[in-house]
């Protein structure tokens, strides 16, 4: 019997729609280092040592809605073919929204124009490598196998405005994996599967650049023994 709820647990975790970072680079924390006045023709920019300490407390975060020209996007994303370009045109704008609801828990968040240069804080800007939404005829006949899920692909660069350091870089992919016809508040069952995708995807970088988003070990008060 516990063999058999081991089980029915891992495929109810399995079958979760969500989004994980595959890999990830991690540049530090570290800041410029004013050059010597004798190397005054130098343009290496020097970086200073920070233990391994990450890049955290942004005072702004700028998103830059991400490259999607190069990305293969297919799947139930339309209602017609001459519709789909216009669809995948405005991805990157849907997902910049859904980035901005989720990083201005963080700092306070706004969307890059086209002509606009931050000047402090990140800079938050990517590029989409895969964008699929799947079959909902799929999901709807077997969908519990992973017949029809959709999937999502991108990866994801954040840069610290001021030094111009790229802290953190990663790569991101997810879908609706094995969810049915009825779908789940992370998955869209027969609906659009990419919106889903895409809010996912957001609230993920959040939770990856937060130190303690779920409030882990959190304490109202604190009683230690003597």
């Amino acid at each position: 019997m516990k063999a058999f709820i081991a089980i029915l647990t891992g495929l109810l975790l399995c079958s979760c729609a969500d989004m994980y970072v595959t890999r990830s680079q991690v540049n530090g924390g570290g800041v410029a280092a004013p050059v010597d006045a004798k190397d005054f023709g130098s343009r290496i920019r020097m970086i200073t040592a920070n233990c391994g300490v990450g890049a955290y407390g942004p005072s702004a975060i700028y998103i830059r809605p991400f490259c999607i020209d190069t990305a293969s996007f297919r799947g139930d994303e339309a209602q017609s073919d001459g519709e789909l370009p216009i669809r995948k045109a405005l991805t990157p704008v849907e997902f910049a929204q859904d980035l901005k609801e989720q990083l201005e828990k963080m700092a306070p968040a706004r969307i890059l124009k086209p002509n606009e240069v931050p000047r402090v804080g990140w800079l938050v800007d990517g590029q989409f490598s895969l964008v699929d939404g799947g079959s909902p005829a799929g999901r709807f006949l077997l969908g519990q196998f992973g017949v029809g899920q959709s999937l999502l692909a991108l990866h994801v660069r954040v840069t610290d405005v001021k030094s111009g350091i790229v802290v953190y870089e990663f790569d991101m992919s997810g879908g609706s994996q094995l969810q049915g016809k009825l779908g789940t508040v992370r998955a869209s069952g027969l609906g659009r599967a990419t919106h889903f995708d895409l809010q996912n995807a957001a609230e993920r970088v959040y939770l990856t650049l937060s130190t303690n988003p779920y409030r882990y070990g959190a304490r109202a008060n604190v009683s230690l023994p003597e």
